[in-house]
This record gives structure tokens, sequence and C-alpha cells, in this order.
């Protein structure tokens, strides 16, 4: 007796899905707007965030009837870049080398370590998509592949209309000013967001790290941060000040409620796809993954922007 595996596939085809997911979320933004239901599924191309918006006026109760106020829908488009990456896998390349225990016998027609491949595959994917999803520019001037599939939300931010953070004309972000950036940033918050239980202030990690040296240096060590998840909330507000990789290097702050971020891809699509198989034709392993992706906000106007002047 012995087992009779002909009946299955190799383990990236079996677990495709769970890789796509974790090429899609598992970078720290997208993983936060996942978790808040901020996902929006489905969008080939580009598709309206439909956003609904109503007046409400109190008046003198008495008789008759007065109408006031108006309820107002308004959309917002998703629009998704196409992203592919590929790779070309012999596996003769390696008999030479210590991993030719780990190859088949004869002619070989998989890689072996398939499975450490195909997650390091996800976990470099989602960094790049972390990036993207602040840095990401459309714009024909940026010709880095990485940031040129989709606008993010530092583009999709400043082309719109939201209230300056930068209140104090800061020319650069340092462990002796951030506290007072970060306060300027609080006082600026709108009026109609203020009390909001998901107020989120979106800073790079190099920021997220002065802040905390920051008070470190104040002698404010009751304040514990999350260093694992570079979270921490602001003390004496409702804000949680959350690091991410994707504003690293620009010294830009975003503060506005988690709910109003969101994140488009397809993922019901077969086009999401994940994988590795056997050319024939050319007696080579090959690696593809794809998927669509993009970003949006509903409200700018509700968001604090901090860009240095």
């Amino acid at each position: 007796m012995a087992f009779n595996v002909t009946g299955l596939t190799n383990y990236t085809n079996e677990q495709s899905t769970e890789l796509v997911v974790k090429s899609l979320f598992g970078g720290k933004t997208a993983a936060l707007l996942q978790a808040a239901g901020q996902v929006q599924v489905g969008v080939k191309s580009a598709e309206a965030l439909n956003i609904l918006d109503s007046d409400v006026y109190f008046q003198a109760d008495g008789c008759g009837y007065t109408a006031s106020g108006n309820t107002t829908f308004s959309q917002r488009t998703i629009t998704v870049g196409k992203i592919k990456v590929e790779e070309t896998l012999c596996p003769k390349t390696l008999e030479a080398k210590w991993m030719q225990t780990q190859i088949a016998a004869g002619s070989p027609e998989a890689v072996p370590f398939e499975e450490q491949i195909g997650n390091e595959k996800s976990s470099k994917i989602a960094k790049l998509l972390e990036v993207a999803m602040w840095q990401g520019d459309t714009a024909t001037s940026n010709t880095n592949p990485n940031t040129n599939k989709f606008d993010g939300f530092v583009k999709i931010i400043g082309d719109a209309t939201a209230v300056a953070g930068n209140t104090s004309s800061a020319t650069a972000i340092t462990t002796s000013n951030i506290d007072d950036l970060v306060d300027d940033m609080y006082a600026a918050t709108p009026a109609d967001i203020a009390d909001a239980d998901d107020l989120v202030l979106f800073v790079g990690i190099d920021t997220f790290k002065k802040y905390t040296t920051a008070l470190r240096n104040n002698n404010l060590f009751h304040y514990a941060a999350d260093s694992a998840n570079m979270e921490i909330m602001i003390p004496a507000t409702n804000v949680k000040m959350v690091g991410v990789g994707g504003l690293n290097g620009t010294d830009k702050m975003y503060l506005g409620r988690i709910s109003n971020f969101f994140v488009g891809t397809d993922l019901a699509n077969e086009e999401e796809e994940y994988k590795f198989w056997y050319s024939v034709d050319s007696d080579e392993v090959r690696f593809r993954a794809t998927c669509k992706y993009g970003v949006q906000v509903a409200f700018p106007d509700q968001i604090v922007e901090f860009i240095l002047a």
C-alpha cells in the first residue's frame, strides 16, 4: 500500500485563494481596512462608491408640516489597476546545488519549496501594495512600475479638498516638534467627526518612531505603544496613531475615520489568480500572480492632511 496523490494538484494551486488574500490584505493598511469592512469587491475596472448624506433640522413642534433638509446621494469612483507578477523557474538550474536532494527524480516538472516560495511571493506583493495604496500615481511622469498602476491615498486626498493639518507651517518632522504637530492635527479635526470612535492618524513608521521617542523623552512611559502593530492611542484623545510602511519617507500624515477609507479589488473573479504550473513547451515551471487593486475615500473634506510647508 502507498499514498496515491495523482488526484491532487501542487500545494500552491490548492492554496491559491489563500495566497491571493495574503497578497491583497497582508499589508498594514489593507489589513486594517479589511477588518473594518472597507473592501469593495467585484471591481474590474472602475466602480462607483455610493455615498449617502442627509441633513436634519429641528423645528418647533406644532400643527402643520414644513419640510427641511435634504438627502443627497453622491458618488466617488474606485478605479483599480491591473497588476501581474510573473517569473520563470527552471528546476534543472538547481541540480548542481544543495537543493538537488529536493528535486524529483527524472525530468522534474515542479520546483522544490513551492510552499515557501508562494508565501514569500505573497509577502513581497503585500509590501508593494502597501506602498502603492498611499504613494500610487498614474501620472505618465511616474515610471515606477510598482506605484504607477493606480492612484493612492496621497494623490487622491491631495487632489481633493482636505483639511490643512500643518497649521504651524512646519518644514520638518522631528522628535522635538512631533507632539505639537500631532496636537495641531487633532485640533484641526472637523467638528462633525471629532467624537467618532474610529478616528485614525496614519503616519509613516519613521514618524511613528519619532512620536514614541518624544513620549519617552517627555517621561510619558505610561502610554504603551503596541510595537508589533505600530499602534498607539494619542494621549487624552480618541485618535489612534497607526504607523504604516506606505507613508515611510513621505513626511505626510492623514487623520480621519477609518470608515472613510476604501480599497477596491476584484477578488470574486478567476482573473485573481496565484499559481505555479509546468510548461511542457519550454520545460520550465512558471509562476503567475494577477490582481486588480485600487483605493478611494468617501469624504475628502473630513480628512486632515499634513504636508511639510
